[in-house]
């Protein structure tokens, strides 16, 4: 399995999980414990790295939104906190100056729902346990749904408090996404340098440094990697079973503005400086292309704590 794979294996999910299991923002697109939300993000159109022969000037713009309901559950006295989110995404691609022999008409859209349940199981003030279980759909939907549609996800991890200014996390995540089901081992850190200045992250997948400017600013700078994978309707793409796997590395800045204490909005732009779309049949890749590097814009509205 190539080591992009590894890289980019289903990385909403570990986000996911960073933000809800220790309540830190640890990227400006972190929605609190309950809530809703609505996404809006755009990467403009962009050249391919290696052009098709006659296609020096073919390019791909990418846009999506998404919308989010997040809802907390407890359990024996408090002890067990059960994170739930329920949350909606629609990717639209749009091409200029095709060249003749390739052929992306078809390749419109793509859709996933999700359903996230994150169990916290505090086993002593030092030692805390989490198990995720993410059950979902990712399809074009143009056709019945069927169970090549379906995605799961699942997390098992640990997490040590080593004072009141630093965390420390280790676990495995498995998915089926990306070919043969393999666990992807994780790290988390949480460090509070400063009352002001914390460095947030779950290796390889994201690094954040925020800082509390204002109480109603929060400033970060970024390093996050995030993918997705669909399925397709065969008669439409022409193979047996169509897939489309997207990733992307990204650098940012970004801001999150409080303007009540439900009400916020974050705002994230930045370079984006790797894209790949990797078409396969089944598990079977069939081509692979990268994009240019290129700047994006990434806005989300957050009413909820």
């Amino acid at each position: 399995m190539k080591i992009s794979h590894i890289l980019f294996s289903r990385v909403v999910l570990s986000a996911c999980v960073a933000v809800v299991i220790w309540g830190v923002p640890t990227t400006t697109s972190a929605q609190g414990t309950i809530g809703i939300s609505y996404g809006y993000e755009t990467f403009p159109y962009a050249k391919l790295q290696t052009p098709i022969p006659g296609g020096e000037d073919f390019e791909i713009k990418t846009t999506s939104w998404n919308v989010g309901v997040a809802f907390p559950w407890k359990f024996a006295d408090g002890k067990i906190l059960m994170l739930s989110n329920l949350s909606y995404k629609r990717v639209r691609f749009t091409y200029r100056n095709i060249p003749p022999l390739v052929n992306v008409d078809n390749l419109t859209q793509a859709q996933s729902v999700q359903l996230s349940a994150f169990i916290i199981d505090s086993l002593s003030e030092r030692w805390s346990m989490i198990v995720a279980i993410i059950p979902g759909l990712a399809s074009d939907f143009d056709r019945k749904v069927s169970m090549d549609d379906f995605t799961l996800q699942a997390v098992l991890g640990i997490v040590r408090k080593y004072g009141t200014t630093f965390q420390l996390g280790f676990g495995l995540a498995y998915t089926r996404d990306f070919g043969p089901p393999m666990p992807l081992p994780f790290l988390y850190i949480d460090w509070k340098i400063t009352p002001d200045l914390v460095l947030n992250g779950l290796l390889p997948v994201n690094l954040v440094l925020r800082y509390d400017l204002h109480p109603m600013v929060d400033l970060a700078l970024a390093m996050k990697v995030r993918g997705d994978r669909y399925h397709g309707d065969s008669k439409k793409y022409g193979v047996n079973n169509p897939q489309m796997e997207y990733s992307e590395a990204t650098l940012s800045p970004s801001a999150r503005i409080h303007f009540t204490q439900w009400l916020h909005l974050n705002v994230e732009g930045g370079l984006a400086f790797y894209r790949n779309y990797e078409f396969l049949d089944g598990d079977i890749s069939a081509s692979s292309i990268d994009l240019e590097q290129t700047g994006y814009l990434r806005v989300e509205f957050v009413l909820g704590m």
